[in-house]
């Protein structure tokens, strides 16, 4: 089936008779068994479904974690001073948030370097770091960064100042032996060939060492950055990701960090705080500092405690997200999206208009619209900066190495959904053809796929258990996508001159409130508000209390005519 935005929308297909046995062995609705097999859980993922777990440290014998804690307790016993240098993007704000909060509660000397992203770059700067090491520095905690900054690393050495790196992105050189580095890039097997966010890694070193010292201390608080991070920076939910944001979001009740607990309040919902809230709320007021003034100002509202403080922070974070939500709008529109419809190669956009802090959600936007890998560019000075977004299809581990072999880009990091690139100005189309190339080589036919038809659910539908058990969905555990056929779209109206609501009538089950986000002046959007005629839509299923009642709302993504 064609849609109206031109996408081929094919049912999953999976064998009947394995979903009849998942129903059975493990008493789960069809529904439910369908999902899961769709997605190929493991026997231990269906057992997480059936039973509540509580947290255990599953780190507790890898040697790197042993190795990095038996550091850190050297340094704590020497009472040392320990500098933490780390990414100003959502997953490096909470992985310093776990440690500076940690360590005062410790009553260790520490303080903290954000490199600015427009002046200083991504990663570990060498001349930042001269400029603001302090003397009575033991250990440099390099966190979400630093797996390939030789040079920073050697620097530190002939200070006598020890090294720990807790990073989750690609490594691109051959590693020091006696650097005590904590990166699931190293050897996959000993990670449960998972990738972590680097806020999680974070986490669970501290736990292990808090089991050693024992200090008491609300492990719940660096529960929820490890479950930030994970969620902001794209990591599979699955396994032991998915387990641990669970556990997370099911002890927000116990979090006394006053940062944590002042902006879930500043959303003021009429409801319980879910992950979407996590995902599209509170992750871009985080990262909007980063994005365009600082990161230091996040960092703080999580590791201050005075209130008067935190909520000035919170005023000034929310006027940043708000400003970066109209470049993003203003960089959007600069984009002919029309034509990726039909050109059979990667997204790859360049434009001097574009801002700097914004490519990357630029990026995410056009790589969730179309299903493919996109490139987007700014001027920088004498260079192009760029940034990436990709599809489980199309890993950018693998081309990160390729391209910094062929020397095409001057340096790069990321992980296989994200990364960024600088790339000499006449290299830049020698640099477009190569990640096509590549692209071709590795392209499945483009479909689209739903899992299975629907009629429009009523509040004591079993499909709302069975999403619970799944959640939270992102990277590699997706939304599951419903096929609701013979449906009229009434009563529409435009919200925030961005989003189409409106009243979805059938006749088979009554009528739903739905939402198509970013609709406006879209196949999509136009279609809702002009046009009353049958169609059959491609959405997912909402269910969520307000003020105390259940509501069900259908997100729109495409429709068939």
């Amino acid at each position: 089936m064609i849609s109206i935005s031109g996408k081929k929308w094919t049912e999953r297909s999976v064998n009947n008779k394995i979903i009849e046995k998942i129903s059975i062995d493990n008493n789960f609705t069809y529904d439910l068994s369908k999902l899961v097999l769709s997605r190929n859980y493991t026997n231990t993922e269906l057992n997480y479904l059936k039973h509540e777990y509580n947290f255990v440290n599953p780190f507790i014998n890898n040697i790197d974690f042993i190795s990095a804690s038996k550091l850190l307790l050297k340094i704590f016993k020497k009472k040392g001073s320990v500098l933490i240098y780390g990414d100003y993007d959502v997953d490096g704000v909470s992985s310093i948030s776990i440690l500076v909060n940690f360590l005062n509660h410790i009553k260790i000397p520490n303080y903290y370097i954000i490199p600015n992203r427009f002046v200083d770059g991504y990663g570990p700067n060498l001349n930042l770091i001269k400029k603001k090491l302090k003397n009575n520095t033991e250990l440099v905690i390099f966190v979400d960064c630093g797996t390939n900054s030789i040079d920073v690393i050697n620097f530190l050495k002939k200070r006598n100042i020890e090294v720990l790196v807790i990073d989750h992105h690609f490594i691109n050189n051959k590693l020091d032996p006696d650097l005590i580095m904590i990166n699931p890039m190293k050897n996959s097997n000993e990670y449960m060939s998972q990738n972590f966010s680097s806020s999680a890694l974070t986490f669970y070193l501290i736990d292990l060492i808090n089991t050693k010292i024992k200090k008491k201390i609300n492990i719940n608080n660096f529960l929820f950055f490890a479950f930030l991070g994970t969620i902001c920076d794209l990591m599979p939910l699955r396994h032991l990701n998915r387990h641990m944001s669970k556990i997370a979001l099911n002890k927000l009740s116990k979090i006394d960090n006053p940062g944590i607990k002042n902006i879930i309040n500043f959303l003021s919902l009429k409801r319980s705080i879910n992950y979407s809230d996590v995902a599209y709320s509170i992750g871009p007021m985080i990262n909007s500092p980063g994005r365009l003034k600082d990161a230091n100002l996040s960092v703080d509202l999580f590791c201050s405690t005075n209130e008067s403080k935190i909520k000035k922070i919170i005023n000034e974070i929310n006027l940043l997200n708000i400003k970066r939500k109209e470049i993003e709008k203003f960089c959007i529109k600069l984009i002919n999206t029309d034509k990726y419809l039909k050109k059979d190669e990667v997204i790859f956009e360049v434009n001097s208009s574009f801002h700097e802090g914004i490519l990357g959600i630029i990026a995410g936007k056009l790589k969730d619209k179309f299903n493919k890998p996109a490139f987007i560019f700014t001027n920088s000075n004498d260079v192009y900066k760029g940034s990436a977004r990709s599809t489980n299809e199309f890993k950018l581990n693998g081309l990160l190495n390729k391209l910094l072999n062929s020397k095409i880009i001057d340096c790069g990091g990321g992980h296989n959904l994200a990364a960024g690139f600088v790339v000499n100005k006449e290299k830049i189309n020698i640099f477009k053809e190569f990640v096509n190339n590549e692209y071709l080589k590795s392209k499945k036919k483009n479909s689209f796929y739903y899992d299975f038809k629907k009629i429009l659910p009523k509040n004591n539908s079993t499909i709302f258990t069975d999403l619970k058990k799944l959640e939270p969905f992102g990277n590699e555990n997706l939304e599951p996508l419903f096929l609701f056929e013979n449906v009229k779209s009434i009563k529409a109206k435009v919200l925030n001159c961005r989003h189409i609501s409106c009243i979805l009538k059938s006749n088979m089950n009554g009528s739903m409130q739905s939402i198509a986000f970013d609709a406006v002046d879209t196949p999509i959007g136009n279609y809702l508000i002009n046009f009353k005629k049958k169609f059959s839509l491609i959405g997912t299923i909402d269910q969520y209390i307000w003020n105390g009642k259940k509501k069900i709302q259908i997100i729109i993504k495409d429709l068939l005519l």
